[in-house]
């Protein structure tokens, strides 16, 4: 049986379309393939944007601030560098005074085991030295300044009288300073020889049925080349000591307390 030429025709277009697609194709495919992608560039961000917060100060309220940490630590420094002055105090004699810190001081106990802390003897015995006090020398450097002291003593068994008479000089030399309420009577006296010399207040006061004696000093050592030290300027920084010292008014000893006491017992008893 033969085809007619009507089926044989339609099948060649059909063909001829097909083939054409197919070229079509893939030239499309090619060309999609070998083309560079297309970079957009915008000015202005589309939706929204995040940025980074720039750090703030925090304000802290609370008992546990830093703020208060520091300042509890300044106060807790500031206690435990040393005070511009110490304060000594006799509680059995009511007496007490000031001294800077750089200064050093000599307890009762260690001035009478050295006869060299001392102060003048004042003709009287029962004189009993509380406390003394001297300047450093680092204070006067490439000086002859040997010592400069300020000694504090009292004496229970003089009257009135007899503790004026300690000071040893004439009546129209002794002169008369008030401190913080008790006047006291003081001279002034100087001595030296051999390459030394000394530079002396003594100051008493009668209170409370006690004698109280203060003597500052300045004594110097000169071998002919140190520079001679100013004695009155070492003097005003002991009377920066001596206008600090203060007496309690109307002090009871402890030994008059327990004779106060056994006299009462006795009008009580009358025994």
């Amino acid at each position: 049986m033969k085809r007619s030429k009507e089926n044989i025709v339609p099948s060649l277009y059909t063909l001829i379309l097909l083939g054409t697609l197919a070229v079509v194709v893939t030239a499309v495919a090619c060309s999609t393939g070998n083309a560079k992608p297309t970079v957009v560039r915008l000015s202005q961000p589309i939706g929204p944007t995040l940025r980074p917060m720039a750090p703030k100060s925090v304000a802290f309220t609370t008992s546990q601030s830093p703020t208060v940490i520091v300042a509890d630590k300044t106060s807790s420094l500031a206690k435990t560098q040393p005070p511009k002055f110490i304060t000594y105090m006799s509680h059995d004699y009511g007496v007490s005074f000031l001294y800077p810190w750089q200064y050093t001081h000599f307890s009762a106990k260690a001035v009478a085991s050295d006869s060299s802390l001392q102060p003048q003897p004042d003709g009287f015995e029962g004189r009993v030295t509380l406390a003394r006090v001297d300047v450093p020398k680092g204070f006067y450097p490439d000086t002859d300044f040997d010592n400069g002291y300020f000694t504090l003593s009292l004496n229970q068994d003089l009257g009135e009288e007899d503790c004026k008479s300690t000071l040893k000089a004439d009546k129209d030399k002794v002169k008369t300073i008030n401190i913080n309420g008790v006047d006291f009577r003081w001279i002034e006296s100087e001595n030296g020889g051999k390459g030394s010399s000394a530079k002396i207040r003594d100051y008493v006061a009668y209170v409370n049925d006690t004698c109280y004696e203060i003597e500052t000093g300045v004594k110097t050592t000169n071998d002919g080349l140190a520079r001679e030290v100013d004695r009155d300027q070492v003097l005003r920084r002991l009377d920066g000591i001596l206008m600090s010292v203060k007496i309690a008014p109307e002090m009871q000893l402890p030994a008059k307390q327990q004779l106060q006491s056994s006299k009462e017992v006795d009008s009580e008893t009358g025994k």
